[in-house]
């Protein structure tokens, strides 16, 4: 057996051994589901389905009435009972359908849990309708609190909405080119925020501040406001980006976390870059006019890939690099329809030749040495088909 076939057989060992745990965990909740409907607690010495789970299992109080209103679920909703019992989708994707199942096409909700990784899924999800009483849970009032504390120190927390949210991000990435004390009205004249912190070694990139220099960036903003600079800055990192749809709909790119509703009014805002997307995914385009991407190809790669590394299973959100899939030493062009962001981590997993990144058309495959494959279509959210193959796979076949 060579270096690689053992690599895959132990991936191999692995996922088949969650898909057992997957099973198995599917069959406990079948059971309880069947335990609470028939009201057994009683004849087990418990008031509770709950109650009885605590004490025979000797599972925390949260895990019992989490199994137990999944479980009451489950037996109302038997496509995904089914998925989960034959392993095709896990109980981390069960748990997230859950607000969803009233109000959506249950098996819509089961083909993209099988479809997509669990945070592709989850950004998916934010786009859909959630059932009243989980809505009115997910929809807490935005605010933010400082207090002064007994040893003179101050405390600041909040708890902003998906846009709320996206503009103090963009602030604070004007926050932290301060920091680094940047003449700012130099980059205000040359619309450059990201470029100059892409020189920086200790700075974020695209993305949030790193943990280290948060402080920092808040501070450097809060000195911003304090000062009033006339002019705001309008670039990838440094603005928040809606995404309009043919179709009328309207959302955040970063994370899907805003439907078409909770974004509208924000579409006046100066603060706001507005990109529309056509039937493809594509937002613009540029020539091949130099190597590098211009401003606009990066804000819309970004927005295009919601914010973050292009590679299924990775939600980075910093140190995004654009990525040639067709080499542009051998002729690749510097345009939308061949750029990629990728983290520094994927990209360098690419560089090095363990992640392959095929273009077919609009549709890319990410092709893993594991033997797994995703595929993204139209420039969408990539799905796992580890039977695809691209025309030139497929043509290829003819002359073996």
């Amino acid at each position: 057996m060579s270096e690689q076939e053992a690599v895959q057989a132990i991936a191999d060992r692995i996922e088949a051994t969650f898909g057992g745990i997957t099973r198995h965990k599917a069959s406990l909740l079948y059971d309880i589901g069947i335990f609470d409907s028939l009201r057994l607690a009683p004849k087990c010495g418990a008031r509770t389905t709950a109650g009885w789970l605590i004490r025979r299992l000797g599972i925390s109080q949260t895990t019992a009435h989490e199994y137990v209103r999944i479980a009451r679920k489950l037996t109302r909703h038997q496509l995904l009972a089914g998925a989960f019992a034959d392993g095709a989708v896990n109980y981390s994707k069960v748990r997230l359908l859950m607000p969803y199942l009233a109000k959506n096409d249950e098996q819509l909700l089961v083909d993209m849990a099988r479809d997509y990784t669990y945070h592709q899924l989850e950004a998916e999800l934010a786009l859909l309708e959630r059932d009243d009483e989980d809505s009115a849970k997910a929809q807490p009032k935005s605010y933010v609190r400082i207090a002064e504390r007994k040893n003179g120190r101050f405390g600041l927390w909040a708890d902003l909405s998906p846009l709320e949210g996206a503009q103090v991000a963009a602030a604070l990435k004007i926050g932290e080119l301060a920091y680094h004390d940047v003449d700012l009205q130099d980059i205000i004249d040359r619309d450059a925020v990201d470029e100059t912190l892409g020189a920086i070694p200790t700075s974020s990139g695209f993305g949030m501040p790193t943990g280290r220099v948060m402080l920092a960036a808040f501070m450097g903003m809060v000195n911003i406001v304090r000062s009033r600079p006339k002019n705001p800055l309008r670039t990838p990192g440094a603005h928040v980006n809606i995404v309009t749809t043919v179709d009328g709909g309207a959302y955040l790119p970063v994370g899907g976390s805003a439907a078409s509703a909770s974004v509208a009014h924000a579409v006046a805002n100066a603060m706001v870059r507005v990109n529309t997307v056509d039937e493809n995914g594509l937002i613009l385009n540029t020539s091949r006019a130099s190597r590098l991407a211009t401003d606009g190809q990066v804000n819309a790669l970004m927005t295009m890939w919601g914010g973050e590394c292009a590679t299924p299973g990775c939600n980075h959100t910093k140190f995004i690099e654009v990525h040639h899939v067709h080499d542009w030493a051998t002729g690749g062009a510097t345009d939308l329809d061949n750029l990629i962001p990728l983290c520094s981590a994927c990209h360098s997993l690419v560089s090095d030749e363990y992640i392959e990144i095929k273009a077919d058309g609009p549709d890319y495959h990410f092709v893993f040495p594991d033997g797994t494959r995703h595929v993204s279509m139209n420039y969408q959210r990539p799905k796992r088909d580890d039977t695809a193959l691209t025309l030139a796979e497929y043509n290829a076949l003819d002359d073996l």
